[in-house]
């Protein structure tokens, strides 16, 4: 009898280490979700560049994403009419 209490406790205890880690998987994808969205709507504002825009710029938010590519994008900033 003890035995499968033991096997229950760790077979509950697997599914709830399962489920952490899927919502930690979920949680990422949305918060990358938001960054890829408002990647988007700043490279239609024309907002490309960190050196203008600061953090509010595609470049920003592209290192945001993946910080592996800091110090790898390096966005043309575009003067006004161009």
């Amino acid at each position: 009898m003890a035995t499968d209490v033991f096997t229950l406790k760790l077979a509950n205890q697997e599914l709830a280490d399962a489920v952490a880690n899927m919502q930690r998987a979920i949680d990422q994808m949305q918060l990358q979700h938001t960054l890829l969205a408002q990647a988007l709507l700043n490279a239609l504002l024309g907002r490309w560049d960190a050196a203008r825009f600061g953090d509010d710029s595609v470049e920003a938010l592209l290192v945001a994403m993946n910080p592996a590519l800091q110090g790898k994008v390096h966005a043309v900033p575009f003067d006004d009419g161009q």
